[in-house]
Formats: structure tokens, sequence, C-alpha cells
């Protein structure tokens, strides 16, 4: 029975990909910046909706709390482009709290009040950051070039500890919190993303040396936005955010690993 029900999850996820793969790169490189907006709005917005439900939010506050910040993000979207500063401030109060939670991953179990809210307000932080982040790369003359790059970025990461963990995988990453993932999968993806920071210089003659830890150190800190997400929905006991992409799960689920990744590429573009 897990067999046919396998297979149709394969078929949903091929569907899926197929449709909105080519929608959202469409969006990247011929819409307006308008269009692009929207898109990242609405991303953030149904991320946002499903980490408050996941942190036991009911549906209609957390739905009217969504709207609420994105109406505020899309505001804030007015002062682009802002110093790459504030993004590393509002980065830091996002994401040490999600470092020190993956290195203390029994807190929040309890699901206590305070628990709860400390989880929400660093989650819908880290969202909200990731919209701003990349409303800004868009911003940039070469705008349409660091959103690609960054996307093609995540997937080359993606597939690369995809086959290497399948492959070769025998040592675990964070079996309390994401059991499938492996240390062979993180250095899989690695080498992955250094081929792909080659060919990208080779390319468009870019600054290789410059390049390639932009590269790395983004890709790896991509794993920690897979993670947080993994330990919430593990500690919330769901297995996806959302059933809202067939054979995918949630809007979360597809974009975690991007929500760190879109500051730090705007970050590091910046100071390296």
């Amino acid at each position: 029975m897990a067999k046919p029900a396998n297979n149709l999850m394969l078929k949903q996820r091929i569907i899926t990909a197929l449709i909105l793969a080519p929608l959202f790169l469409l969006i990247v490189i011929y819409g307006q910046k308008l269009w692009f907006a929207g898109m990242v709005l609405l991303i953030g917005g149904v991320a946002i909706f499903e980490w408050l439900k996941i942190n036991q939010l009911p549906v209609g506050l957390a739905v009217f709390n969504a709207i609420i910040l994105v109406v505020l993000c899309a505001y804030l979207m007015r002062w682009l482009p802002l110093s790459e500063f504030y993004f590393l401030l509002l980065s830091l109060l996002s994401w040490l709290p999600a470092f020190l939670w993956l290195r203390c991953h029994q807190w929040g179990y309890q699901q206590t009040s305070l628990q709860i809210m400390v989880k929400t307000l660093f989650g819908v932080l880290a969202i909200l950051l990731f919209m701003l982040s990349m409303q800004q790369l868009h911003h940039h003359e070469m705008g349409v070039f660091r959103v690609l790059s960054l996307v093609f970025l995540i997937w080359v990461a993606d597939i690369g500890a995809y086959f290497s963990g399948k492959n070769f995988g025998r040592h675990k990453l964070a079996v309390n919190i994401s059991p499938g993932k492996t240390w062979e999968g993180v250095i899989g993806a690695q080498i992955a993303v250094i081929i792909y920071a080659v060919v990208l210089a080779l390319m468009f003659n870019l600054n290789m040396l410059r390049l390639i830890p932009i590269i790395m150190l983004v890709a790896l800190l991509s794993v920690v936005g897979d993670l947080t997400a993994s330990l919430g929905k593990r500690q919330a006991k769901v297995k996806d955010s959302s059933k809202i992409l067939p054979g995918h799960g949630g809007v979360l689920d597809r974009f975690d690993s991007m929500i760190i990744a879109a500051p730090v590429y705007l970050i590091l573009l910046s100071v390296l």
C-alpha cells in the first residue's frame, strides 16, 4: 500500500514543480518590480501563517496576523534599499536564537507559553527579513541575476545534498532534529556549490576567489533554516507545515533554506 502512495506523492511533487517553478522564474526575470514584490509578500505571508499555526495559533488568528505582518512588510519595502547594517542586526536578532535553539534542541518540547512566544517571534522576524532581503536583492541594478543566482544556489545545494546523502550518507547530522540529514549530504552540497560557483564565475566573468566563499557560506548556513523548521515541526508533532503545495507540503517546507540564505547572501555580497 505504501508504494502506490509514494508514487502518487512523487507525481504530485513533479506536477507542482513543473507549474510553480517556471511561474516563479518568469516573474523574477520578466515581471515588473511590483509583480516580484507581490510574489515575495505572498510567499512570506503564507510562510508566516504556517509558522503561526505550527506554534498553536488558531487558524483565523493566524490568518489575521499574517495579513497584518504582510501589510507592515509592504510598507517597509517602500524604504528600500536599507543599509546592510540593519539587515545584519535583524539577522542576529532572528538567527542567534535559532542557533541556540538547535544547540539546546530539547528546549521547546514542553510548549509553555514563553517557549511558544519566543519561537513564534524569532520565526516571524526571520520570515520578514527574508521578504525584505529578497526585495532588496531584486532592487539592485543586477537584481535579476542576484535573485536567480541565489535560487539556483539553493537548488544546487539541495540536489548535491540529496544524491550525496542517499548514496554515501552514514553519519547523522542532527539525529534528534532531522534524522534523514547526514554529514555526507552537507559535504556533497558543498562540493556541488563550489562547482556551481566556478561555473558562475567563468560564465559571467566574476571574481572566483570572492564568489566561492560567499556561495559556500550561504549554502552552509541555509542548513540552519532547514533544521530550524524541522525542529519546529517536530516539537509541534506535524510532518509538513501545511498541505498547500501537493507533494511538497507547505511553503515553509520549500523555502526554509531560503529564509536564512537571502539575508546572508545580501550581507556577504556587500562585505566580501
